[in-house]
């Protein structure tokens, strides 16, 4: 400090203190003597009384302050006894002992955090009086912190407030805010605000006041000087005088302390101004003296000072004047900096006497530091750099390491520098030491998180803050605060490798910016003072509307080192946002673009925030609290946030991710309902009974929740499970269920089995869990889709109707889930049907109330909403699968679903509830389930009055419901049209009521005509529809045609094909049908006939043989087996197979297909058959004819020719040629009577007899070796598509068999050589006995001829020629009698 032991300079123009002091006096300063000191006034209680209180949110509370027209508080002489005793501030606090600093709480001074992470907080601190908190219209504000006594001012154009800030001061010992009056106020608002400094001093400190632009200066000496009411009494009190000097247009811009009794003023002009508040005897005088060139120091490097301060005057430029240390007893270092970059050093004296130590010019140094770095291009020589603030550094600290005593020979500083760009800036850090005249500067920091121009009108110019321990730096601009960690990182390569190109990594920076929307702005700020035994640093920020902050940096953990929190990370700046973000109004977490994350990273930190809010597992959610509700609703509140924020600033992001978030959300909700359910049912519970909820938490298994910790006496395990566990609430609902089962086996075994009334209660719980959490989360996904970036316009109910692509499994639908509902909803209908049947037997109050059971049939016909929502959830996610087996497991629990669905609907029908299930089918557009519950309503209703055995208005309620049901039935048809009508009428097709059904035809005409065309399977009985409702019978005989086909029966067959020809007849006739057409159609039908025609022929001859077994179809079978089916099927295990299928079928009359009857016919053994029989003589052509006829309505040739090559091998087969081409001893009669009564000649005979071979010659018998064979040529036949290798490989080893057997006929037989002579006798035997037949047939012509004439002959005797004659003309050509002519 200043010593007075030195004499005064010979230019301090100071008045002898022994004489007695002038007031008013002109000269350059005015002194006045203090008046004797007054008596002070005593504590009373009301000076240690807080003033302020905590509000219901935290905000610190303050008395009301009655404005005026200026916006402060009344005069001094207009003000009423409570606000003159709050104007009184009392200085005096021993402090606080270190014990009494351990025993505090956090912010046990009514402070509030306003955000925190794991590198540094920002607190409110809650002694900032109300006027400095608010906005008053455009009053503006200067201030100025003490951070050694723990005090702040701040300063109008009227007045100052001063108040007490140090938030580690007890509440009890806050003191009221000082409003002093100043002395010289300004009345021009255009004039700089009044500087003020607190002077600490003992036992209290003084103030400091400078009026800018007049240069008066004003000193009291105590706080309780200025604090005097009394005006006249104040400025007695008060040490006043002026700065002489000040040019036309000059004003002070800032005001530092340079010693307990001396402070440095800055002028607009650049000029350096000593100001001094104390005489050489140490008495309290004012005396002021510009820094000027004493001529001192020679020149040199540095010039002359006349050239430095003399005729070119000081520079405009004055970035910022620090005062360092004391460099011996009465002399203080002193730093001009500018903002070109020249740094000067000065000594201050004691006695007013300066001189300059040296000035060097960093501005080279400082470009090329930042063009090493990258900042600016190398090839850029007139870059813009400019000096904004600097501050001191220990001399060993590299800006990394606490800081240490200086040397003297060597300063340190820490320099702000800025480079503009366009529309942006650069801020660095760069560490200058100056030894010798010389620049070096080993470190530069760039400041890549704050690139924000400075607003050229701002009132606050940016400030460089390095606390003691230089462990953190802090940049405050008007609206922003900067925070770069100054520590040290540990050596590695890496790190080597960057320090060679002088720029090393920067552990951390972040930025806290201010809301701009609500005009905060900075006014003052100061570095924080730890106490004793604290580590870190802080700062204080003095913000106008809304109170001071403190800006803290965590000292790190122990075992970290600054590289493990190198970077601010995207969860942290997402906590900062989400936990703080709603809770104040001054810090504005919004993304800044210099501050920017991978996609990816967002993503997943939004992600593990999310699940540490549902879990409770964020430092910044409290575990405890009075209120459940409450704290249920502020995690909710914080994930509405999350998303909030993400989507303003971190777009885009991934429809997972979003997803993800939506059901965390969800969850939360949901979790809430269920603790409003648990809260409801607690109070109406009897004492003696159990809790589901309580017991279903029990249930779950220790790996599915976080267990409670009596030791730290977590007992209530509801509480702890909607804590921690919500995030895993799909495990909890399927436990709604189980439950109910654990705790009824329970009472089983303990052999006190629950009373039906119990368990009611206990479903009754159920259902509202399963409700509670399902519902509210289906309705907070459909009303917050938009709020996560969703299309809600895709959505019905919460459910997704598209977009399942790639999306995992939804909670609300997974498996257990999906199975629980439906169980419980099954549960509950199946307990009111036990009731219904043990109601008798139930012991009086056991019982569940009618009331219960109401309310929990009205929540059953939810829960049953809710279990169709999420299965429809479920399958389509399934379905949306790229996974072919999870697809088809969609697909199959689709199908299953539905049955169920209609089976809960049906149960509510049981339990009284169809308008419901009616309701919830129409929700569904489930048409089966509505026909299914209306006309089963429908039907007991009317068996219901059928019966009447009830009362006159319980039959009146049952027609009622009747009308009201076939209401909805005819309502339906034209709500809904098709779709209603397939449901409505496919139910009384599957009933078997066709009648009933085609009544409804004349009412429902075009509804049932479309059903029946629409549903082939019905032409059994559509075609009814067809001819008497629609009269068109060319859409009748084509129903007939389709029922034919579905026809089981040979005799229904022929019946509709008999039918389908006489409609395609009849509709001919009314012009309905093409006359081409319908021959086709005709021509098809015959041919279909003929098949029919040719089974039946084999049941005829068949019929014998069957009689001779049982009644009964498989011995029928094994008869026929045994008859006709043993020499060419009984090796052949595929052929054996096919043919007892076929066998069965005929004895049982049903149809068989071509191929099978072509088989069947030319399988069967020779041996067993009548030769005299026409159908045996002519089985294998009508095999063939067979074959030929299945082509034509196929079109299939390959399948024709390889079955017309079975049949012909078969035939050929039949006889043992080998034995008849051995003619030796054989005249030519027994050749011929052996080749006669072959298979092949009578097939051939029949067929030259019938004209058939002239269209269809026979093949060679080699033509016919190999066929069928192989697997190859069976494919060739579409009859064997859908045959697997190894059937067909079997049926073709059945095959060889009889191609070997062809064979042996071909060579052995030479059945080649005999084949033309065989084709010749048959032709001649068929020609020669159709002689015969010929003549046989003439000889019966001529009989009937004659026995004709015999007859007219008796009638005309009998009745006269004439009626003898008119019965002859109704005698037709060929001899018949014509009727009804």
């Amino acid at each position: 400090m200043f010593s007075t032991s030195s004499g005064a300079p010979s230019n301090t123009s100071l008045r002898n203190p022994r004489r007695r002091q002038r007031t008013g006096s002109d000269d350059s300063v005015a002194v006045r003597q203090l008046p004797k000191r007054l008596k002070r006034s005593a504590l009373t209680s009301e000076t240690f009384k807080s003033i302020q209180h905590s509000s219901a949110d935290g905000e610190p509370c303050h008395r009301e302050v009655k404005p005026s027209i200026n916006g402060f508080e009344q005069a001094a002489g207009k003000r009423s006894p409570e606000d003159r005793e709050s104007a009184s501030l009392t200085i005096r606090n021993r402090g606080a002992t270190r014990l009494e600093r351990e025993k505090r709480a956090p912010r046990s001074d009514g402070s509030v955090e306003l955000t925190k992470n794991d590198t540094y907080s920002v607190t409110r601190l809650a002694t900032t009086p109300a006027q400095f908190q608010t906005h008053q219209g455009s009053l503006r504000w200067h201030g100025s912190l003490a951070p050694s006594i723990g005090y702040a001012v701040a300063t109008t154009p009227t007045e100052a407030l001063v108040w007490r800030y140090k938030h580690g001061l007890n509440p009890t010992d806050s003191s009221k805010p000082l409003v002093v009056r100043l002395v010289h106020a300004s009345s021009n608002a255009n004039h700089p605000l009044p500087l003020a400094l607190l002077v600490p001093s003992s036992p209290e400190p003084g103030l400091l006041v400078v009026t800018p632009v007049s240069g008066k200066v004003t000193y009291w000496e105590t706080l309780s000087s200025a604090a005097s009411v009394d005006l006249s009494r104040q400025k007695q009190q008060a040490i006043q005088g002026t700065i002489t000097g000040l040019a036309s247009g000059e004003h002070v811009t800032k005001m530092i302390e340079a010693e307990p009794q001396g402070f440095l003023l800055t002028i607009s002009s650049g000029k350096i101004v000593h100001l001094s508040i104390a005489d050489a005897q140490g008495k309290a005088s004012i005396s002021a003296q510009m820094l000027r060139n004493t001529g001192t120091r020679p020149g040199g490097i540095f010039g002359s000072l006349r050239n430095v301060l003399g005729g070119g005057g000081w520079p405009r430029d004055i970035a910022a004047v620090k005062a360092g240390t004391s460099l011996h007893r009465g002399q203080r270092e002193c730093i001009f900096g500018t903002t070109r970059g020249v740094l000067q050093a000065w000594e201050l004296n004691w006695n007013g006497a300066h001189s300059l130590r040296y000035e060097v010019d960093a501005r080279p140094k400082l470009l090329e530091s930042i063009r090493d770095i990258g900042i600016v291009p190398r090839s850029s020589e007139d870059q813009f750099l400019g000096v904004l603030d600097f501050a001191f550094l220990s001399i060993t600290s590299t800006g990394r390491k606490l800081a240490t005593p200086a040397r003297v020979s060597e300063t340190r500083l820490l320099v702000l520098t800025v480079t503009s760009e366009t529309n942006s800036a650069r801020y660095n850090l760069h560490v200058v030491n100056i030894a010798n005249g010389a620049v070096d500067i080993p470190v530069v920091h760039p400041i890549s998180c704050y690139r924000t121009p400075i607003s050229p009108g701002a009132a606050f110019k940016p400030t460089l803050l390095v606390p003691e321990q230089g462990q953190t730096a802090y940049v405050v601009f008007e609206k922003s605060l900067v925070l770069v960690s100054l520590e040290e990182i540990p050596d590695s390569p890496d790190l080597q490798l960057q320090t060679e190109t002088s720029r090393t990594p920067d552990p951390f920076q972040d930025v806290v910016d201010f809301r701009k929307d609500k005009g905060f702005l900075v006014v003052g700020c100061g570095v924080d003072i730890p106490d004793r035994g604290l580590n870190g640093s802080a700062c204080t920020v003095m913000v106008h509307g809304y109170g001071l902050i403190r800006v803290s940096v965590s000292p790190l953990a122990e075992g970290l080192t600054p590289s493990d929190r190198a970077a601010i990370t995207a969860e942290a700046k997402l906590e900062q946002a989400v936990f703080y973000g709603s809770q104040q109004s001054l810090l504005d977490f919004s993304a800044r673009l210099e501050i920017r994350f991978a996609t990816e990273d967002v993503e997943e930190a939004a992600v593990r925030i999310s699940r540490s809010i549902t879990s409770s597992s964020s430092k910044h959610l409290s575990t405890a609290g009075p209120s459940m509700d409450q704290h249920l609703q502020r995690r909710a509140t914080a994930l509405a946030d999350l998303i909030r924020h993400l989507r303003k600033h971190y777009q885009p992001i991934n429809p997972k991710f979003r997803w993800e978030l939506l059901w965390e959300a969800e969850k939360m909700a949901a979790a809430r309902a269920i603790w409003r359910c648990y809260s409801e049912t607690y109070a109406s519970k009897p004492k003696e009974e159990k809790i589901l909820l309580y017991e279903l938490v029990e249930c779950i298994s220790e790996q599915d929740k976080t267990e409670n910790q009596p030791d730290d006496h977590e007992t209530d395990c509801v509480r702890h499970w909607l804590i921690h566990d919500v995030w895993r609430l799909e495990i909890l609902l399927p436990w709604a269920t189980k439950a109910l089962t654990v705790l009824y086996d329970e009472s089983v075994e303990d052999n006190k089995p629950m009373t039906s009334a119990y368990r009611a209660r206990l479903i009754s719980e159920a259902h509202d869990i399963q409700l509670a959490a399902l519902e509210t989360a289906y309705s907070f996904r459909q009303d917050n889709a938009s709020l996560y970036g969703l299309d809600e316009n895709t959505m019905v109910d919460g459910v997704l109707s598209q977009s399942y692509d790639g999306m995992p499994e939804i909670w609300t639908s997974t498996g257990y889930i999906c199975q629980a509902v439906q169980q419980l909803a099954e549960y509950f209908q199946e307990f009111v049907t036990e009731l219904d049947s043990h109601n008798s037997s139930d012991e009086e109050g056991s019982s569940p109330p009618q009331q219960l059971l109401e309310k929990i049939a009205q929540s059953n016909s939810r829960l049953v909403d809710i279990s169709c929502k999420i299965h429809i959830e479920r399958c389509r996610l399934l379905q949306a699968s790229n996974n072919p087996d999870i697809q088809k497991h969609g697909q199959d629990l689709e199908r299953v679903s539905k049955v169920s669905r209609r089976e809960l609907l049906k149960g509510l029908v049981n339990i009284g509830l169809y308008l419901p299930a009616i309701k919830l089918g129409e929700k569904y557009n489930d048409m089966e389930a509505l026909a299914e519950v209306l006309e089963s309503e429908i039907q007991t209703s009317q068996e219901d009055l059928r019966n009447n055995v009830m009362a006159g208005e319980e039959t009146d309620e049952i027609r009622a419901k009747i009308a009201l049901c076939e209401g909805f039935v005819d309502k339906y048809f034209n709500k809904y049209g098709a779709s209603w009508a397939d449901a409505f009428f496919t139910r009384f097709v599957a009933q078997g009521r066709v009648s009933q059904l085609l009544m409804h035809g004349p009412k429902q005409r075009g509804h049932m005509t479309s059903f029946f065309r629409s549903h082939p399977e019905c032409a059994a009985f559509s075609w009814i529809n067809e001819v008497a409702v629609e009269g068109d019978f060319a859409t009748a005989a084509d129903d007939l045609r389709r029922a034919q086909k579905q026809a089981i029966t040979l005799w229904a067959k022929k019946m509709q094909l008999s039918m389908s020809k006489l409609a395609t007849m009849a509709a001919v006739a009314k012009q309905q049908k093409d006359d081409n057409e319908a021959s086709s159609m005709i021509q098809g039908i015959d041919s279909q006939m003929e098949v029919l025609d040719a089974q039946d022929q084999l049941y005829r001859y068949l019929k014998p043989t069957m009689r001779r077994a049982l009644n009964d179809t498989p011995a029928k079978v094994d008869v026929v087996m045994e008859q006709y089916f043993k020499r060419f099927v009984k090796a052949k295990k595929a052929l054996r197979s096919a043919m007892r299928i076929n066998v069965k079928k005929i004895v049982e009359e049903a149809v068989l297909d071509a191929e099978d009857l072509v088989d069947t016919i030319s399988l069967m053994d020779e041996d067993g058959l009548d030769p005299t029989d026409e159908f045996a003589a002519r089985r294998f052509l009508t095999a063939i004819r067979l074959a030929r006829l299945s082509s034509l309505e196929t079109g299939e040739i390959a399948k024709r020719d390889l079955l017309e090559k079975f049949i012909w091998r078969r035939c050929i087969i039949q006889d043992n040629w080998p034995m008849i081409n051995r003619t030796e001893m054989k005249d030519d009669a027994q050749v011929e009577a052996e080749t006669g009564a072959t298979a092949l000649f009578m097939t051939l005979k029949e067929g030259f007899k019938s004209g058939f071979w002239d269209d269809h010659p026979p093949p060679e018998p080699s033509a016919l070796l190999n066929a069928g064979t192989s697997v190859e040529s069976l494919r060739a036949s579409s009859r064997y598509d859908v045959a697997s290798d190894s059937a067909l490989e079997i049926i073709a080893n059945d095959l060889e068999i009889e191609d070997s057997m062809l064979g042996t006929c071909i060579k052995e037989g030479r059945l080649s050589q005999w084949w033309n002579a065989i084709i010749d006798a048959a032709r001649i035997s068929a020609k020669k006995e159709a002689d015969q037949s010929g003549e046989a047939q003439s000889r019966r012509q001529e009989a009937e001829r004659e026995i004709r004439n015999q007859m007219i002959r008796d009638d005309e005797a009998a009745w006269g020629v004439q009626n003898a004659n008119e019965a002859a003309s109704e005698v037709d050509d060929e001899g018949d009698v014509m009727m009804g002519m």
